[in-house]
């Protein structure tokens, strides 16, 4: 394994000098991506420095670029670590819904379950299910030649209604789930909840509980990570099964929360190779006091001078036109380029008369400028 290990390393830093001396920062959208990213980690990591944020977010891009790799890799297990209680995956016979997140080589865990000989089903929102469908059936098969694995994988519509009664009957039949809880795809907004996560709250599915609790197989959280070595880590975490008289409300409840708090573990550690930060705030909790209301009700005449709101906004440019960000209620505004010149401005001053008493007023009561 060392000498394949070794192999390994010396094409993924070849991957990541290939990746380097291309200028990110010149790619068109970078600014607006970096920023939400930006916006993500303020919220719900805000223990990490702003300054951090643009070189977090690239590191999220090359360590991407890495995945992407890897997923051409037949021999993927070979050279990753395999950590944690590893009797728990080693019977294919019994089926356990594999529990994971978009983070580190995500699909390591899927080359895993196949050299092990899993038959299993994937869930994946309807795009990936038009789109990816042939790509990881040929993944599948190569892996088939490859090993002569006796793995099947079918794969789901997470947004098929029906997508409930599948799930329980492959696991009733005997087969595993593999599922990537993180990518939050289902039918049917009334079948969530709120839990913890991280520094905020997150509104989540409540679908793999429930097939949980409806066919007895366990809940099974598995990680994976990249070491500064580059190596791969697939760590497996704790089987979540149902407690004694607990309803089914309450296990989706209680295993959901500990799924998140798990995987939010590993976030904090590794937050550039976490690929959620691109779409968390879809799931986001919203703060009522982070959207402000329109009032008629300011004092123009508090102070001579004023200043843009730099830690709660951020301006854009996309396609030649200028875009106001809030930070904290994810709303986006397009503002004219006079508007953008004068925000950027380091003392905002003579507001009333420069902008008139209604927009002057609307700046304020959204805290646009201080």
């Amino acid at each position: 394994m060392a000498k394949l290990l070794t192999s390994y390393q010396q094409v993924a830093r070849e991957c990541i000098a290939a990746f380097d001396r291309v200028d990110m920062r010149r790619e068109e959208g970078f600014c607006v991506r970096s920023g939400l990213f930006s916006a993500n980690l303020t919220n719900f990591l805000p223990e990490v420095a702003e300054d951090e944020h643009e070189q977090l977010y690239t590191n999220l891009l090359r360590n991407l670029s890495l995945e992407k790799f890897d997923r051409q890799l037949m021999h993927l297990s070979d050279v990753s670590a395999l950590e944690g209680d590893l009797s728990l995956i080693n019977n294919p016979n019994k089926p356990f819904i594999f529990c994971t997140f978009h983070i580190g080589s995500y699909r390591l865990i899927a080359n895993a379950l196949l050299r092990k000989g899993y038959q299993f089903s994937t869930l994946v929102r309807q795009e990936v299910f038009e789109t990816q469908q042939a790509e990881f059936k040929e993944y599948c098969a190569n892996m088939h030649d490859t090993f002569q694995t006796p793995s099947k994988v079918n794969i789901l519509n997470a947004e098929d209604p029906r997508v409930l009664l599948q799930m329980t009957r492959e696991l009733k039949a005997g087969r595993s789930l593999l599922v990537y809880i993180d990518g939050d795809t289902g039918s049917g907004e009334e079948h969530k909840t709120t839990v913890d996560f991280l520094n905020q709250q997150i509104k989540v599915r409540k679908g793999i509980p429930y097939a949980s609790y409806l066919s007895g197989v366990p809940i099974l959280p598995i990680v994976q990570y990249r070491k500064q070595n580059l190596q791969n880590v697939l760590r497996i975490g704790r089987p979540i099964e149902i407690k004694k008289d607990e309803g089914r409300q309450e296990f989706s409840q209680r295993s959901l929360q500990a799924i998140y708090r798990y995987f939010g573990g590993y976030i904090k550690k590794y937050p550039d190779q976490w690929e959620g930060w691109t779409y968390i705030h879809n799931a986001m909790v919203i703060k009522p006091e982070s959207l402000l209301k329109a009032t008629t009700t300011y004092n123009l005449n508090k102070k001579a001078t004023y200043r843009f709101n730099q830690s709660r906004y951020r301006i854009f440019e996309l396609e030649s036109n200028y875009l106001l960000f809030d930070r904290s209620a994810y709303e986006t505004f397009e503002i004219t380029a006079d508007m953008k010149q004068y925000l950027s401005a380091p003392v905002v001053m003579n507001p009333v008369k420069t902008l008139g008493a209604n927009i002057f007023g609307e700046l304020l009561t959204r805290s646009i400028l201080v």
